[in-house]
């Protein structure tokens, strides 16, 4: 088995690198793309923190994982301080690696279409309600059902906004969300192989790979499509309001310059 590492060793062997690396690659846009990337970022950040605190908080009271001994320094709300940061981590690195492969914000016709969205919210509400019936069923699916119930309401509210837009864009935010949520997947399985975390054994289904719990894999993806969507969809609202006002614009310089009944 490998040495232990405390929480925020792991955040300076796992975490800090990989950021560095990739603010390095990020690509410098325009100062008008900059800021709305930077604005994007940060609200992200501040939702993950807001949503995500109370969830995380409840797992690890009811056991779903813990900590080895020494490898936490503070809590608060029964959350290590390692995790809260890894809650920036993931959301900054996922943000990092959806700059670098692209992504065109522009509005197009069809973005508004009701069927994707419409699809998106059922799907979103279906998964909270499955996921609370498996974490009533039996206790081995606490961790797989709490997570598929956290995950539903924002599912649904980003295709209720956007679902137009995500459909005709998957290619884009599957690959934002797969190639990071691999990494966290190889950084999460070493830091379990070093006992850093436990992950319950009573309280999880015991589907695994090589190693891996599926609760694990199932929570990075999650995580990741949730920070990805809200990234592109933050600017995509925005596109599509530049383009709103660009048309009212155009609108009142054209009532402007028609002769009205009473004008010569």
């Amino acid at each position: 088995m490998l040495p232990t590492l405390t929480y925020l060793q792991f955040h300076l062997v796992f975490s800090l690198p990989v950021l560095a690396g990739l603010w390095h690659l990020a690509p410098r846009y325009d100062d008008v793309r900059q800021r709305r990337a930077t604005a994007g970022i940060a609200i992200l950040v501040a939702i993950a923190y807001l949503y995500t605190t109370p969830w995380i908080s409840h797992m690890i009271r009811q056991g779903a994982w813990s900590y080895a001994d020494g490898a936490v320094l503070v809590r608060a709300l029964s959350i290590p301080l390692g995790e809260y940061l890894f809650f920036t981590v993931q959301t900054v690195v996922t943000a990092f690696a959806l700059h670098l492969i692209g992504f065109d914000p522009a509005f197009r016709d069809g973005d508004f279409d009701r069927a994707p969205r419409i699809a998106g919210v059922a799907v979103g509400i279906a998964m909270v309600v499955v996921g609370l019936w498996l974490v009533t069923l039996d206790p081995s699916y606490l961790y797989l059902g709490g997570l598929i119930a956290w995950v539903g309401p924002v599912l649904a509210l980003q295709w209720a906004v956007g679902g137009g837009y995500l459909v005709r864009t998957p290619r884009t935010w599957l690959a934002a969300t797969l190639l990071p949520a691999a990494y966290f997947w190889v950084a999460d399985r070493i830091a379990i192989e070093m006992g850093t975390w436990v992950i319950s054994a009573e309280y999880t289904t015991g589907v695994a790979v090589l190693g891996l719990p599926i609760e694990e894999m199932l929570f990075f993806v999650s995580a990741g499509v949730m920070t990805v969507n809200g990234l592109v969809l933050f600017e995509w609202v925005l596109d599509w309001n530049d383009r709103r006002r660009a048309a009212n614009a155009s609108a009142e310089a054209v009532d402007e310059t028609v002769p009205g009944p009473g004008d010569d």
